[in-house]
């Protein structure tokens, strides 16, 4: 029994609670919630943050965010489109208009790293900064014009097509899963991520090469934003300047929920992938109870004020079991005192 409610009242206790307070109110007020179609639905809408989860995960681990992934992966969507437009959606001109992406990943993901190593500036600045520059870039390359695929083609079956009766949009979370769990748990550069994110210091001191981990974490983030963007802009069939705006806020969502400490260090792919899930869920949820749009906001917000308070009592409850009595708060004085 103790061992129990030690479970229940455990951070990963109380999330798998709300999951499944969140499945009893569907299954009252709205039993289509657990329909095949909905919860194919759900898999592809978290499809997409979960890709984009899994990168933003890596500058999580050393310490920093990326605000960007949401501008980063319409711009993605947005120069993929554009070049296959240029000429006709041929399967080459799409697949060079995604390698191009590609390319324009790699360098924003760079120049963030450079910022936050180079001059020290704090991550969530020089992201924020690239993510306005971004969007500005977007509506240059669309010229504020929507473009739309064709219902065939790589640009179009890449979103909504199927291989072995499997979504692939599913396919490709999955493979991007394996392969982020695989680099932080199995190789050099994962250990020494997390080692980088525990304490920058010790880790240069121990001779890792910090600034180079920090920015290949960024390049990480952005390449698979931008893989992100390709894939919401292929199931959907469309791309314009306000492609994939809102989704770094999502994504954040995902970490917080998800339990990834954002202050580096901790935290790993089933977190990431169970927060996606839980932000798909919530978002299907609203959607399919009518909320509008102002209070899907409120509620988001509370969300994530819960989740941190939930996860830094969890933390402060686990020190302290372990004899570690942590220091409580400071609290200001008035001016008056």
């Amino acid at each position: 029994m103790k061992n129990t409610m030690k479970v229940i009242g455990s951070a990963w206790g109380q999330r798998i609670g709300l999951l499944v307070l969140i499945c009893i109110i569907m299954l009252i007020f709205q039993p289509r919630f657990f329909s095949l179609n909905n919860a194919r639905g759900i898999l592809l809408a978290i499809a997409i943050t979960g890709i984009m989860s899994c990168g933003m995960l890596f500058t999580v681990l050393v310490g920093g965010m990326d605000l960007s992934v949401g501008s980063m992966a319409g711009v993605a969507a947005c120069i993929t489109f554009n070049i296959a437009k240029s000429s006709g959606f041929t399967n080459e001109a799409y697949f060079l208009g995604c390698a191009v992406a590609l390319g324009v990943c790699i360098l924003v993901g760079l120049l963030n790293g450079f910022f936050v190593t180079y001059f020290g500036l704090p991550a969530f600045v020089v992201t924020l900064a690239m993510k306005y520059i971004l969007y500005g870039c977007a509506f240059f390359i669309t010229k504020g014009i929507f473009v739309f695929a064709p219902p065939s083609g790589p640009a179009f079956q890449l979103g909504n097509g199927y291989f072995l009766g499997i979504p692939i949009p599913i396919i490709v979370l999955a493979l991007v899963v394996a392969a982020s769990a695989f680099v932080l748990s199995k190789t050099t550069y994962g250990r020494r991520l997390y080692a980088v994110g525990g304490n920058k210091k010790v880790a240069n001191l121990a001779g890792v090469k910090s600034n180079v981990y920090i920015c290949i974490a960024f390049v990480i983030s952005s390449v698979l934003a931008g893989l992100g963007g390709v894939m919401l802009s292929s199931m959907t069939g469309q791309c314009g300047q306000q492609t994939a705006v809102g989704y770094e806020g999502y994504v954040l969502m995902a970490m917080i929920v998800g339990g990834i400490n954002l202050a580096g260090g901790e935290g790993g792919v089933t977190g990431a992938i169970f927060g996606a899930l839980l932000v798909g869920i919530i978002n299907n949820v609203m959607l399919m109870l009518s909320v509008n749009m102002d209070m899907q906001q409120f509620i988001r917000g509370l969300i994530i004020l819960a989740a941190m308070t939930v996860s830094m009592l969890a933390k402060r409850s686990s020190m302290e079991g372990l004899g570690v009595r942590l220091p409580k708060p400071a609290r200001g004085k008035g001016g008056g005192d």
